[in-house]
C-alpha cells in the first residue's frame, strides 16, 4: 500500500501557557528567592500569561434554611455583601435581596439579571457612568 500524506484540515493553535507551566514557575519563584514586591509582580505576569491575572478571591459561603413560616431561604454571604433568595410573601414570585455592608462594597457591586446588567460599580470616588 503506497505511504500518503495526512493534511489536517484544522491545524492545531500553538499550545498556550499552561496552567502546569504556570505552577511550575511560581513554585520555582517562591522556593528560591525572597517573597517581596519584585517577586510578586513577576508571579502576577506568570499569572496573566495564562488568562488569569491576580485578583484576590473573595470567601463565599452558601446555605439554605427555613423561613418562619416554612417556605426556603437560601442565603450567600460574600464578606461585606449577602444575598437572600425566598419567595416573595405578598405573591408566588422571587424576592432577591442584596445587602451591603460598606460604600466601597456598594460602589464595586455589579447585580445583572438575564445579561441585562441592574447595578453598574461606581468609579472610586464619582458616580456610576
Amino acid at each position: 500500500m503506497p505511504k500518503s500524506n495526512v493534511i489536517p484540515l484544522r491545524p492545531r493553535e500553538p499550545v498556550a501557557y499552561t496552567d502546569t507551566a504556570a505552577l511550575n514557575d511560581i513554585h520555582a519563584l517562591l522556593t528560591t528567592s525572597d517573597r517581596d514586591a519584585p517577586l510578586l509582580a513577576d508571579i502576577g505576569q506568570i499569572l496573566a500569561r495564562t488568562g488569569r491575572p491576580m485578583i484576590r478571591a473573595r470567601d463565599i459561603d452558601a446555605r439554605v434554611s427555613v423561613s418562619s413560616i416554612g417556605w426556603p431561604v437560601a442565603y450567600v454571604d460574600a464578606e461585606d455583601t449577602t444575598v437572600t433568595v425566598r419567595q416573595d410573601p405578598a405573591g408566588a414570585g422571587l424576592l432577591v435581596e442584596v445587602t451591603t455592608c460598606t460604600a466601597p462594597e456598594r460602589d464595586a457591586l455589579t447585580v445583572s439579571l438575564d445579561g441585562r446588567c441592574l447595578h453598574h460599580p461606581s468609579p472610586p470616588g464619582g458616580n456610576a457612568a
